[in-house]
């Protein structure tokens, strides 16, 4: 389902990469991804999450206090595929693929699935292949590309996922199948309460975001929350690390979290399910 981001033409899996037939080619790597970002689609020499992020954040889900989130999409993604003999699945921002990898394995075990994964960062994108080899999956597709230009045909899904990242809902629109289903996972007004506490004097609540994207209607919203329990300094780091929250807070602010050994927060999240129409 891959077309050149050059031309626009089909690529063709050949001799260890792609190619199309005006002979643009494109490797994959050791690792088993293929980088289908073009250069005048980069803002910076390393664009999307940098490495120290991506690696706190797959300590982090390793430890499984997001579980309920990823069982809440498995959930919503099987209710809505459920009359679907095929799933054609995408993770549109995949990060390390602690969404991607689940889903997939979880739903070829009573349906056929094949699953795409991209992201802009390279980091994440190596990580998530780490994981899919070594777990041995099979018709999961890694790229790295821009979520603003995908190099996907139209109608090539029934289902997608966006976790916590930008769209662009014209082209999210484009490359769903019509009656396809897209599922939209945002932080909840109160996501980390407590650890926005420790941070800052005055805790700011998250703003809802517009429930209307042109040429999708809303079908469900569900919001779930968890409190969790971080036990050492590693964990509330990595936790924080993987947040935009360490971007935006000064050395100072950082250096509050240093004294603590252990944190309870909430996890608070708001699923937003659309049909094309």
């Amino acid at each position: 389902m891959y077309k050149c981001p050059n031309c626009n033409e089909k690529l063709i899996l050949d001799d260890g990469g792609y190619n199309c037939i005006n002979r643009h080619h494109f490797d994959i790597s050791r690792y088993g991804y293929v980088n289908l970002l073009l250069s005048n689609q980069k803002h910076s020499l390393n664009p999307g999450d940098n490495k120290e992020m991506i690696l706190s954040r797959v300590d982090f889900l390793s430890l499984g206090y997001y579980s309920f989130l990823r069982d809440k999409i498995l959930e919503l993604i099987n209710k809505y595929s459920e009359q679907d003999d095929n799933v054609y699945f995408a993770d549109l921002a995949c990060g390390e693929g602690y969404y991607t990898n689940y889903i997939h394995e979880s739903i070829q075990k009573y349906k056929n699935i094949v699953t795409v994964g991209i992201d802009i960062s390279k980091y994440a994108i190596i990580e998530a292949c780490k994981k899919r080899n070594s777990s041995h999956l099979s018709d999961i597709n890694y790229c790295i590309g821009n979520l603003m230009n995908m190099p996907f045909y139209d109608e090539s899904f029934n289902i997608m996922l966006n976790c916590f990242a930008l769209l662009d809902v014209k082209e999210f629109n484009r490359v769903l199948k019509h009656n396809g289903c897209f599922i939209r996972v945002l932080p909840d007004y109160d996501h980390l309460y407590e650890l926005k506490q420790v941070l800052y004097d005055n805790v700011i609540l998250n703003k809802p975001k517009d429930e209307k994207l042109e040429g999708f209607e809303l079908v469900e919203k569900v919001s779930i929350k968890d409190k969790i329990s971080l036990k050492s300094k590693k964990e509330i780091f990595d936790l924080f690390t993987m947040t935009p929250y360490y971007y935006k807070s000064s050395k100072e602010d950082m250096d509050k979290l240093s004294n603590l050994d252990s944190l309870t927060t909430i996890a608070s999240f708001v699923l937003y399910v659309y049909r094309k129409i």
